[in-house]
């Protein structure tokens, strides 16, 4: 099968980088001169056993009962009290791992490059499950009412039984375009429905223990020539707040939905793969330029724009208090204000870059980079 080979090839397209030639990457905008507004106080670091620059990974840590869990492409799980940031446990799964963990019913579900999903105990990491799927892991593995579901970067959707591991359904788009970014969107799962974006631009509501289709909603429609013209993959994760899905598209469109109709709220014309995220009135995207948007939630329109982090590869804006967080490529965090997008504070953890948003558990903020630190920070 030849996907592998064209995802990664078009990651490297999109990076700026012609094969055997200079790279015309765009640089990163020079960072503005600032007075800070806002304190940032470092309350513990952590070491979560092992970079992803070099995979290409996307690996985020996940917030369960108090405590955190982490993977590495090395194949190491950790578990860590979040209140000071110390391992209480881990477990070498002897494979590659690729995807962030997924948290619940006392079981931590990892997925590896080749394919393997591990479900280890909550409590003290001791496997309880391997089985195979189709191929490699990206998407964060999600779990309810007793069923695992796994997107594979394939294009498929598995659920398992949360127990044992074994295949309940499979579902399976026709077409999987020939080329597309390096990643995929996890799916979201609310009571007994999968909300799932995919590779071709389309999202879908599913049935949680039957994996039947209930709506399928284009976001973005193939244009031009080209394969590369043509991407329109969701790779954001889609963000369900209430009974409205938002999700957004490469080279397509943001999107407001009803949940339970799959009815079209509101539309924009804006591009983006890195995600997105929210407060009680405002949408926060961050295109593939990393300008960052604020966008009223209920009507689509904009709010403001904060242009001035122009190529720094900016992650998915998070919402902590009366700011707004991205991380960036040199290691940067950038707090903005939510009602008008001005800077009140930069940090930084190391020079190691800053690819998956950071977490946010009430008053404070986990960062995790590419060297696989972690580090919690409250603002004063």
């Amino acid at each position: 099968m030849h996907q592998p080979i064209l995802l990664f090839t078009i990651l490297i397209i999109l990076n700026g980088c012609g094969i055997g030639s200079k790279d015309n990457t765009e640089p990163p905008a020079q960072l503005v001169k600032l007075i800070p507004t806002l304190t940032v106080k470092t309350l513990w670091t952590a070491y979560a056993g092992g970079g992803t620059d070099k995979a290409h990974l996307k690996l985020s840590p996940a917030f369960h009962n108090g405590q955190l869990f982490t993977t590495s492409p090395k194949g190491i799980v950790r578990a860590f009290y979040f209140n000071d940031g110390k391992a209480f446990w881990e477990q070498k799964t002897e494979v590659p791992l690729s995807s962030s963990p997924g948290v619940g019913e006392g079981l931590v579900i990892v997925g590896s490059q080749k394919g393997d999903v591990i479900a280890l105990s909550e409590t003290d990491g001791i496997e309880q499950w391997r089985v195979k799927v189709s191929s490699e892991v990206l998407a964060k593995p999600r779990l309810s009412q007793g069923v695992v579901v796994i997107r594979t970067i394939d294009g498929k959707l598995f659920g398992l039984d949360s127990q044992t591991g074994g295949r309940l359904w499979v579902y399976e788009r026709n077409r999987i375009p020939l080329l597309s970014l390096r990643g995929v969107s996890s799916p979201v799962v609310k009571h007994d429905l999968i909300i799932a974006g995919f590779d071709n631009g389309k999202i879908a509501l599913l049935e949680l223990h039957t994996g039947k289709v209930l709506w399928e909603v284009p976001i973005a429609v193939p244009r031009g020539r080209s394969q590369l013209e043509r991407m329109v993959d969701i790779d954001a994760d889609p963000l369900l707040i209430d009974d409205t899905i938002y999700v957004t598209s490469y080279q397509g469109q943001t999107v407001a939905i009803d949940l339970s109709l799959g009815k079209l709220l509101w539309n924009k014309k804006l591009s983006a793969y890195a995600g997105l995220g929210a407060d009680f009135d405002y949408l926060y995207v961050s295109d593939t330029q990393s300008h960052i948007w604020a966008i009223d939630r209920y009507e689509g329109k904009d709010w403001w724009k904060q242009d001035k982090l122009q190529a720094r590869n900016v992650t998915a804006p998070v919402s902590i208090g009366n700011y707004v967080v991205v991380g960036d490529i040199e290691g940067y965090l950038h707090w903005m204000r939510r009602e008008d997008g001005q800077f009140v504070a930069r940090t930084r953890i190391s020079n190691a870059s800053i690819t998956v948003p950071p977490l946010v558990v009430d008053d404070i903020l986990v960062v995790y980079n590419s060297l696989g630190e972690m580090v919690a920070l409250r603002p004063e």
